[in-house]
């Protein structure tokens, strides 16, 4: 399903449930909370989803932005589809977490799946069979870490961090000309729309090249665009004038993003209040010519992303 910035992104659990029956889908596969938006199904719409399931649609949820809530009503929670499932062997829900994100610890690669037990057997040998699953001694020092009062110790010390770099980086933004109109209610990402800049810096992937050369990284909002069988051209992507920032790092590293994201916005817009154009931009995705030929870079480097 295709959401809307119009309406904050939100999922409709009952257009969704219009497109399960109509076009006959057995699995839903999401994120929860998302990325790249930031936002999060809760509360009575995450009941309902799994109320969905229970219909007859197996569920898969990627649940590892789960600690990262800015809701006041959220504070020192997490949301999962767990707390509304009766039994997890009956219930077609997969839920998918780890130490990843919540626990900042990408290089453990120390994950588990919730799911009916003949589920988890079956993903056990063939992880098994596959790479051996995570190592032994990751999997030992992990245990310590899931300690309930660690646990809740540790996502309140996250939400406040990730709270306050959050709201800095929106006022930086807002400072800069860039207003976030919806801003990230989870995970540590912000989708910001570069539309009302000038031309070419308005494309997510002119705007990438540029802020390397600020020494800045931002994600291009193509490599998130869902794309089956590349149907649909890149360049006319709805994801086309995003990019995804990530207020992840430290609060000094951050600003030191921030600034050349603010240089190279300043330059552009001197140089088109002068000029009528802007200068010196790579400028080098264009829908003539070799479009077909860079589609087809780009749906490799979005694939591969």
């Amino acid at each position: 399903m295709s959401l809307s910035k119009g309406d904050r992104y939100k999922l409709h659990i009952d257009e969704l449930k219009h497109t399960v029956k109509s076009m006959g889908i057995s699995v839903i596969v999401a994120s929860n909370p998302r990325n790249p938006t930031g936002q999060v199904i809760k509360g009575k719409e995450l009941e309902e989803l799994v109320e969905l399931g229970r219909e007859g649609t197996t569920v898969v949820l990627d649940e590892f932005y789960s600690w990262y809530q800015y809701d006041p009503e959220l504070k020192g929670k997490s949301v999962s589809a767990a707390e509304y499932i009766d039994d997890v062997n009956k219930d077609p829900f997969i839920l998918i977490d780890g130490l990843t994100k919540n626990h900042r610890l990408p290089g453990w690669r120390v994950c588990w799946v919730v799911g009916p037990k003949q589920l988890i057997k079956a993903l056990g040998q063939s992880g098994s069979y596959l790479d051996g699953g995570a190592s032994h001694p990751t999997q030992i020092a992990a245990i310590p870490l899931l300690e309930p009062k660690r646990v809740q110790q540790d996502k309140e010390a996250l939400q406040r961090c990730f709270l306050e770099k959050r709201n800095h980086a929106l006022k930086r933004l807002e400072e800069i000309g860039l207003s976030v109109d919806v801003p990230p209610q989870a995970t540590f990402y912000i989708w910001l729309d570069l539309s009302g800049l000038p031309e070419p810096l308005n494309s997510g992937l002119t705007f990438f090249e540029e802020c390397l050369k600020e020494k800045t990284i931002v994600v291009p909002g193509i490599f998130f665009d869902v794309n089956p069988s590349h149907r649909r051209n890149l360049f006319h992507s709805p994801c086309g004038h995003y990019v995804r920032l990530s207020f992840g790092p430290t609060m000094q590293e951050l600003d030191r993003g921030l600034d050349g994201i603010q240089r190279l916005v300043e330059r552009a817009r001197a140089s088109y209040a002068k000029d009528g154009h802007v200068k010196g931009t790579v400028g080098g995705y264009k829908q003539s010519g070799e479009e077909d030929k860079s589609a087809g870079r780009l749906d490799a480097r979005a694939s591969g992303s």
